[in-house]
């Protein structure tokens, strides 16, 4: 039996995956005359994946998928990007004689008729309605629906889907319950919801009553579904958003009865006081597979005569990624997503007067303030960061009083932490500089009414940071940080800490004299120089300041950003910190192959084009998660020699299109390979550029070494110089297949593997394993067709020693890239 299930979520952005208030309207998605259509991948190995699409039908009868129609449940909520997610639930139906595996207890509750022959000992107005089993709960009274006892739990599961809970109004207690009760009465299993304390308790009961029953806040998302399973000794109670992804709430040894008991399932609502609602249950025993997640890209009405429908089309999360403009330097990137109060890259281009901030916390603009006469402050005329790319403003005083500087208001956010800041927390701040002259100021903080002042300088004669601190209180007070000269002509970062003083410079800590920072009251921000005095010679950039909130290892990487643009750090931990900067939040890394990337510092691209440059790089693969709001990059070792998941004989496939193809689509003979700053390298088999002529492929790698250009343009050439034939459209329908088989086909995704067995005599050979590089499938009433794009999974066999299939002479001895 199959199910499929469409959701959707009004009201939420796909940004906040665990906070989407998801609507099921399975029953509005026409299944019978135009099904859905998903279509995910790529054609080939070789091909970047593009953005999963989804399209299907909606019953708009009633307006309820109109935008901006005040009458829709859903108003004003019917709007672009507006998350979706399908997945398609199975069912599986006992064999032979009872007892069976509780897992066989299934039920969609979809013909709204209560099966009696399943559920015996109903209790209660109980019904179904809507495709969902439906329980009165009534003051006083326990309604049910209760199985009959022909079901064993042992190494097995049920699972069901929490719809609607009873109301909480006039009650002191509203609960629905699902439970496996053993023979003895009181003995059992199960999940209770109390709505009038917002608690969901896993309970394990002795005589009714579980003295340490586990208890979390009731959530009807994170708690839509719910599952207790047993295995090797051990119960599980376990929850789900989604009904694929699990997690644990309690487990328990197992009680002796659940391996000498058959068991009954039981659906339960009562409250004690209060008006009659109800609980509604669904999809007992189903496992979900989920088919699609992303966005509805628009809501289009369509009539036919009178019968209006929404015919809409969806976008995996690769469409946010695309949406996003590109990305600045790392350096900004990293420090906007620490979440500054102020933050100034003095970046802008020549022609400016001013500096922005970009932190839009309040911090207002830098105006030029001229001193004296003369001197110049000229945007745009040195470079900043090594590895951002960024232009810094330069500052040429004619004197120290002569000069142009930068003055502007950090707004009541900061002051207002800065006024707490003896008292309840100490803020951080950090810039890059450079310069030949010492005893100018850096940059100066100081209150409206200059009572309370601090100046960054630089030493003179030592050129050693120096921070001299103006109090109403007394003589100013000078701290010398111990420093290296810092006035050496050079580009250096400087990180501070204003609770410990604390200071990092280039990277490395220097602890400074206690109290640098016992200032409070500070708004006005001063750069290059204060009141006209001690005028700034040199460069500053990158001018950032934080809240208390923070920890000194949550800043401490901007000098690696700004120096070296994260230079070597692996390719998986470089697409997550891409993938950061957007607001995905999961980036999931699968396999143990990870190259060092090089310098992707000075952004200038949207995220989702440098990440997937890496996975270009790598040879891996970069998709979007059919389940959730994010991203996986699949290294390429989880493609070495593979194993199959799912065996299927040519007959079985029940279609006539299989295509098998020989030609020099793939073919590559010739790589012209080379990295930023490094060696431009060629690759040739000469005996296949000699037989089919040349087939060149240019390759711009992220590599960090020339040896790890070549070793990936010899992988290439090894895989592709010699065409060998290969399955490459593998039609599947899906639904006549045995529930096991089907369950394993639904489960394949990207680079899933599947072997084909009982060939024609047409074939080179008798079988064939392939990678699913991606497919096409429309899921219809009792049909779910889908058509795998496949290649063969040779390219991939490396050489094991003394393997007989991967350590054949000449045939699988490819070495491992």
């Amino acid at each position: 039996m199959t199910l499929v299930l469409v959701d959707v979520g009004f009201g939420g952005v796909v940004t906040d995956p665990d906070n989407i208030p998801w609507q099921d309207i399975s029953r509005f998605v026409d299944i019978k005359n135009n099904g859905i259509g998903i279509n995910r991948g790529a054609s080939d190995e070789k091909s970047e994946i593009q953005p999963a699409q989804c399209s299907m039908v909606l019953d708009n009868s009633d307006g309820r998928f109109t935008a901006d129609l005040a009458s829709s449940p859903y108003y004003p909520n019917v709007v672009m990007n507006t998350p979706v997610r399908v997945s398609v639930a199975t069912m599986d139906s006992p064999t032979g004689s009872a007892p069976w595996p509780l897992e066989k207890l299934c039920d969609d509750f979809d013909d709204d008729r209560i099966n009696t022959a399943r559920w015996t000992g109903n209790a209660g107005a109980v019904s179904e309605v809507g495709g969902r089993a439906r329980i009165p709960a009534a003051a006083g009274v326990t309604s049910s629906f209760t199985s009959a006892r022909q079901w064993t739990l042992t190494d097995s599961y049920t699972t069901v889907r929490l719809v609607t809970v009873p109301s909480p109004v006039g009650a002191s207690t509203a609960t629905a319950s699902f439970w496996i009760n053993a023979v003895t009465a009181g003995t059992r299993l199960g999940f209770q919801v109390n709505t009038v304390t917002g608690v969901l308790q896993c309970r394990m009961e002795v005589g009714s009553t579980d003295a340490s029953p586990s208890s979390d806040p009731y959530d009807p998302q994170w708690h839509q579904y719910l599952r207790i399973r047993e295995t090797s000794g051990t119960v599980y109670w376990e929850a789900s958003m989604d009904g694929a992804g699990w997690f644990v709430l309690r487990d328990e040894p197992t009680p002796a009865w659940v391996g000498s008991n058959q068991v009954t399932l039981q659906m339960a609502a009562t409250r004690n006081a209060g008006t009659t609602d109800y609980a509604e249950f669904d999809l007992v025993g189903a496992v979900v597979h989920p088919r699609f997640f992303g966005m509805v890209n628009d809501w289009p009405n369509a009539w036919d005569g009178l019968y209006a429908t929404a015919r809409i089309t969806c976008t995996d999360v690769f469409k946010w990624l695309n949406l996003q403009p590109a990305l600045r330097s790392m350096l900004a990137e990293e420090i906007l997503q620490d979440g500054p109060l102020a933050y100034y890259p003095l970046s802008e281009p020549s022609e400016s007067t001013s500096a922005g901030d970009l932190a839009a916390d309040g911090a207002g603009p830098l105006a030029t303030i001229q001193a004296g006469s003369g001197g110049t402050l000229a945007f745009a005329a040195a470079a900043g960061p090594p590895a951002t790319g960024d232009q810094a403003p330069v500052f040429t005083p004619a004197s120290a009083t002569a000069g142009k500087y930068l003055r502007g208001d950090l707004g009541d956010r900061f002051f207002e932490l800065s006024v707490n800041a003896g008292g309840t927390g100490y803020l951080y701040w950090e810039c890059w500089f450079s310069t030949s002259t010492t005893d100018r100021i850096m940059f100066a903080l100081s209150s409206a009414n200059g009572e309370w002042i601090s100046k960054w300088s630089l030493e003179s004669g030592t050129g050693k940071l120096k921070v001299v601190n103006t109090t109403p209180f007394g003589a100013p007070l000078t701290y010398v940080i111990p420093t290296a000269n810092l006035a050496d002509g050079k580009l250096h970062h400087m990180l501070y800490d204003q609770a410990i003083s604390d200071f990092w410079i280039d990277g490395v800590l220097v602890a400074g004299p206690p109290g640098v920072g016992a200032l409070v009251d500070l708004r006005a921000l001063s750069v290059g120089g204060y009141a006209g005095t001690q005028l700034w010679n040199g460069t500053i950039a990158h001018l950032a300041f934080y809240p208390p909130d923070l920890f000194p290892a949550d800043l401490d990487d901007h000098y690696d950003a700004g120096a070296l643009g994260f230079e070597g750090e692996p390719a998986d931990f470089r697409v997550e910190r891409l993938g950061s900067y957007t607001d995905i939040l999961s980036v999931t890394s699968l396999g143990s192959t990870f190259d060092d990337t090089a310098s992707q510092g000075a952004g200038g691209a949207r995220a989702l084009e440098m990440m997937q440059a890496v996975a270009t790089t790598e040879g891996a693969k970069l998709f979007a998660d059919r389940d959730w709001a994010g991203v996986t990059l699949q290294s390429r070792d989880l493609r070495y020699n593979p194993t199959p998941e799912v065996v299927l004989s040519y007959g079985d496939l029940e279609t006539d299109e299989v295509e098998g193809s020989l030609d020099d689509q793939k073919m590559v003979n010739t790589v012209i390979a080379s990295r930023p700053g490094g060696a431009t390298q060629r690759v040739v088999d000469q005996a296949s550029r000699s037989r089919y002529g040349p087939k060149e492929q240019p390759l711009e790698l992220l590599k960090t070494s020339d040896n790890a250009v070549l070793d990936a343009a010899n992988w290439i050439v090894s895989r592709y110089a010699e065409p060998r034939g290969e399955l490459r459209e593998i039609p599947i329908e899906a639904y006549s297949m045995g529930t096991s088989v089907y369950r394993a086909l639904l489960d394949l995704g990207l680079s899933g593997i599947l072997t084909i067995t009982d060939l024609p005599a047409q074939n080179p050979a008798p079988e064939q394993t392939l990678f699913v590089e991606g497919y096409q499938e429309t899921i219809k009433f009792r049909e779910h067709r889908i058509q795998f794009h496949t290649s063969r999974s040779y390219n991939d066999s490396v050489w094991v020693l003394n393997d007989p299939v991967y350590s054949v002479l000449g045939s699988t001895t490819r070495l491992a890239y």
